[in-house]
């Protein structure tokens, strides 16, 4: 395998979108060397997943959502990335770009990414930090480590928390990395029902390994925060007061800009 060689693997349930969004982007634009799988119409993004590490050519696999944009300097800095971990030593598992550690951290995680209704999230940093897990928005492996995902997780929710933690279990070390990023979703006001069964899985599976901190909610012995956050939305509901998400945007393009003044704040 050629380490240069990057697979880019997404599974799809919108053609559109995926046009309109990742395949936009400039390392996936016309005349690009990369190879990019698309899976659709599985049960679950681990076995859409799965699949497509069994085709792919790339020893750096990225698992990316279908509306994720990748400005015109992601590839350049997620390879500066690889190699600073490289040139270290560090044997690494995933990489990300936006994860999170301990409780410590605040209501920011680490990363800087673009979402639709949030706008900018996360800390700016300059060199890669190491996490417990990270959002599946964009999740990087090396192929030659043999990482796959977990296929029994259902749905489309924490397979990157799960395949942290499978990682870290190999004795392989979590980093987010300086890699901006526009994640150029429709918005949730409220975690979907799906989400919290897979809550529960995660929560089974790693009950050695608690509390886990994710991107959007901490997996914790007695579920304080899930209780929390289900309450929350019940009340905010019951009182109207719940808003309209905003939809994403026509062009992701627009969103690069913002994150260039907030990296200088």
């Amino acid at each position: 395998m050629n380490v240069e060689k990057i697979s880019f693997i997404a599974a799809v349930n919108n053609r559109l979108v995926l046009e309109r969004n990742l395949l936009r982007s400039p390392a996936l634009a016309a005349g690009h060397q990369h190879e990019i799988l698309i899976k659709e119409g599985f049960s679950s993004a681990s076995m859409a997943y799965n699949e497509a590490v069994k085709e792919a050519t790339g020893d750096i696999l990225v698992f990316i959502h279908q509306d994720v944009y990748l400005p015109q300097d992601w590839l350049a800095n997620m390879l500066a990335a690889i190699a600073q971990l490289d040139c270290r030593g560090i044997r690494w598992g995933v990489l990300g770009c936006y994860g999170v550690r301990r409780q410590s951290e605040g209501s920011m995680g680490l990363g800087q990414v673009y979402s639709t209704g949030w706008g900018l999230q996360g800390k700016p940093i300059s060199d890669p930090e190491p996490v417990q897990t990270l959002d599946e928005i964009v999740l990087i492996t090396r192929a030659s480590n043999g990482l796959t995902f977990d296929s029994s997780l259902p749905s489309f929710h924490l397979y990157g928390t799960d395949l942290c933690l499978i990682a870290r279990a190999r004795g392989l070390q979590n980093f987010v990395i300086p890699a901006f990023c526009v994640h150029n979703t429709n918005q949730l006001l409220e975690l979907p029902t799906d989400f919290y069964k897979c809550y529960s899985y995660v929560k089974r599976k790693w009950k050695g390994q608690l509390p886990i901190y994710t991107s959007c909610i901490e997996i914790s012995r007695f579920d304080v925060d899930m209780v929390k956050r289900r309450l929350q939305a019940a009340v905010l509901r019951g009182l109207k007061l719940q808003g309209t998400p905003a939809l994403r945007i026509d062009d992701p393009r627009t969103a690069i800009p913002v994150a260039g003044d907030f990296a200088n704040t």
